[in-house]
């Protein structure tokens, strides 16, 4: 697939994700909240257009990964795949708020606390790690 479209995508998604920092910073929680879902949302994506060279319609950051997980199953590459549901099963909870802040954020329900957008925070950057340490595994 376009290295060129992934690369673009992998560079909008950190800009969300320097966003979201700096709007927790400022106190904005519920905008930083949507930008790490957005950050998540769009590098899971680019990792599934560069593997897989698909790019699914969904929102949902568990249901990417588990489909990045069982195209890297089906692939051969199942220590890949058990890194990739090991992340889900250890970071349910913060993904669960993430997905959450996709909808509540844009409709002005969102009342996450700044230890939670924190730890959203963190849990998108053992992600963007995760995603990258996967990526260079398969492709060298």
């Amino acid at each position: 697939m376009s290295g060129e479209r992934v690369n673009a995508m992998k560079e909008r998604a950190g800009a969300f994700l320097e966003l979201a920092s700096e709007l927790a910073d400022r106190g904005r929680l519920d905008i930083a909240s949507f930008s790490v879902q957005q950050a998540c949302q769009l590098r899971v994506k680019a990792s599934l257009l560069r593997l897989t060279g698909e790019m699914p319609r969904i929102h949902s950051i568990r249901e990417l990964l588990g489909i990045l997980a069982k195209r890297m199953e089906e692939i051969g590459h199942r220590d890949e795949a058990e890194k990739i549901t090991g992340f889900v099963r250890e970071s349910r909870g913060v993904l669960v708020d993430i997905e959450a802040a996709y909808t509540e954020s844009r409709y002005g329900l969102a009342v996450a606390t700044e230890s939670v957008v924190r730890e959203m925070l963190r849990a998108a950057d053992r992600l963007f790690r995760l995603l990258e340490e996967v990526e260079n595994s398969v492709l060298g």
